[in-house]
């Protein structure tokens, strides 16, 4: 009883965050709120077989537990996952504002602003890693702030086999507390690692993500090459219209903590200077995944700023105690109204996808093809529902994703399922996955292929791909014409059909891609900038440089906490 006495408005706010979240967790599969990977994680869970290039091991193997609760369909208990995890995030959240500032009301309303986000509520009803990770790197902190290491390593170890946004909270926990910096605590976390044997444990047919006879080798390049492709590919000229659309996820999910988090940058940097801005690490926990996102050539990555919704909400908690107090209830108001609406707008089945438009494409268009034939997919999620479809069902359908094909690994993968196929080595990377997608269509029988119905609910119908041939293959607007290139893009997207995924495919399949990527231009500046600067501070400034002293200055940077 004292201990309802002394935390109910915890209590409260928490569990109002837990009934928002149970409420409007998934009840059987779907597509919306960019949950792709739903289907498929829920065939590699049960059935324990790799999904996606990393494979998330911890994920799916906690999915995996989560599958034996004996009520609810498999997509609303994986999805469980998602909304326990957040719920913990809310109460990690109120400890760190709390070691912060020692007031329990300002530490409530981080967690209310956590809660009430529509990005935390998209994807904590859902079966997706992003929630997970995100309270590993929020403990991971709080216990860091506690200078608790050993717990630290653990959950940065955890967090590794999640997904790879644990290297942000990773590095930036690293880089502010020395302490920290013990072989001891570096073998902790490496030895989550181990986790990942996982993929070559579990790999075996029917193969989605990885052929027969992939080696550790093949499995490094291939995530490599993946994060080579998008972190820094997108176009200069998408950059405002990006830019503009973070700021707009932002603004949508924290609503009017988001200018709170303005102005605790501004009023840092003006009275301490930018320097001691940039010694913070919540800046960094904040900045990092929203950077991320904005230099990110695929534009589903918005999800990877989860994290910041977290660390933005901490910032928010810690700032508003020296602001006047107007300013927090304002900010509570808004939070409140925010919990209401984004309750009832992501309720899944109900006022968001009512059709549910997944376990249509699964139930009705599905069945259309026999087996045996081959489905030829427009885009990647139905091509992975084949999987769980062919193992709940007990069906033979030959699964292909038109997106792969100019991979040389799948093609031979296909090559060995009996698929016959022609890739022409001259064909540009523009037009090469449609080439290859009609040579299937030529020379083998019974191909079938998907068609858009319902865009905005991803929704589709299968149609025989002969004779609806101008549907395959997914390709830019801009790669031969010039027609988009070299023109600024400034527009911003209505954040909310960005976070459900309604522009998914009627927009973001026609990414513009050009030589003028983010990449290019800092490595530009990277390759004229640095020698530049070196010769300044050799010949100008008299500084003498060493690896060791280097080293040594790093060591000595303390960052202090705000009190």
């Amino acid at each position: 009883m004292n201990l309802l006495r002394r935390y109910w408005a915890e209590i409260l706010v928490v569990g109002a965050v837990f009934g928002v979240l149970l409420v409007c967790t998934i009840p059987t599969i779907s597509w919306v709120n960019t949950d792709c990977d739903g289907p498929h994680y829920i065939y590699a869970a049960k059935y324990l077989h790799p999904a996606h290039k990393t494979s998330a091991p911890l994920f799916l193997l906690l999915g995996h537990l989560f599958l034996y609760i004996p009520w609810g369909t498999d997509a609303w208990r994986f999805a469980l996952l998602s909304v326990l995890a957040s719920t913990v995030t809310a109460i990690f959240i109120i400890a760190v504002i709390k070691h912060y500032t020692g007031n329990k009301w300002y530490a409530v309303l981080g967690a209310l602003i956590w809660g009430s986000s529509a990005l935390v509520i998209s994807q904590s009803t859902i079966i997706e890693s992003y929630a997970l990770v995100t309270m590993f790197g929020v403990g991971a902190f709080y216990f860091s702030l506690k200078k608790r290491w050993v717990l630290t390593a653990l959950f940065l170890g955890l967090s590794m086999t999640v997904h790879p946004l644990a290297m942000f909270p990773l590095i930036v926990i690293f880089i502010a507390n020395k302490e920290f910096r013990r072989w001891r605590y570096y073998g902790m976390v490496a030895m989550f690692l181990v986790f990942y044997a996982y993929i070559p444990l579990t790999s075996r047919p029917p193969y989605m993500w990885f052929g027969e006879g992939s080696t550790g080798t093949n499995f490094f390049m291939d995530n490599i090459s993946t994060i080579m492709m998008l972190v820094g590919g997108l176009s200069i000229w998408d950059v405002p219209k990006r830019i503009f659309d973070a700021a707009g996820i932002m603004g949508a999910s924290l609503g009017l903590a988001s200018l709170v988090i303005v102005y605790w940058m501004w009023k840092t940097s003006r009275l301490n200077g930018v320097k001691q801005l940039l010694k913070q690490p919540l800046f960094w926990l904040f900045m990092l995944p929203v950077t991320l996102y904005i230099i990110n050539l695929a534009h589903q990555t918005y999800v990877y700023c989860l994290p910041s919704i977290a660390f933005g909400a901490v910032i928010a908690g810690v700032m508003l105690p020296r602001m006047k107090p107007y300013w927090g209830y304002a900010v509570a108001v808004v939070a409140i109204g925010l919990l209401v609406f984004n309750a009832n707008y992501f309720d899944v089945g109900r006022t968001l996808d009512p059709d549910l438009s997944a376990r249509k494409f699964y139930n009705e268009e599905l069945p259309k093809i026999p087996d045996g034939q081959i489905l030829l997919s427009q885009q990647g999620w139905e091509w992975a529902m084949v999987f769980l479809y062919n193992a709940e069902e007990d069906r033979d359908i030959t699964s292909i994703c038109a997106g792969a094909l100019p991979s040389p690994d799948y093609q031979n993968n296909l090559k060995s399922q009996g698929i016959n196929l022609v890739d022409n080595p001259d064909d540009p990377l523009s037009v090469k996955s449609t080439n290859i997608a009609l040579s299937i269509v030529e020379l083998n029988e019974n191909v079938w292929t998907t068609r858009p119905t319902t865009p905005r609910t991803f929704g589709a119908e299968i149609v025989p791909a002969r004779g609806n041939e101008h549907y395959l293959g997914v390709f830019p607007k801009s790669v031969t014409d010039g027609s988009m290139d070299m023109v600024w893009q400034w527009r911003p997207s209505n954040p909310y059909d960005i976070i459900t995924g309604a522009i998914e495919v009627e927009e973001w399949v026609w990414v513009v891609f050009s030589n003028y990527t983010v990449l290019t231009f800092v490595m530009m500046g990277m390759i004229g900038g640095v020698p530049m600067w070196v010769a300044y501070m050799v010949l100008f400034k008299k500084k003498k440089w060493s690896a060791k002293k280097a080293w040594h200055m790093g060591s000595e940077v303390e960052v202090e906490a705000d009190d």
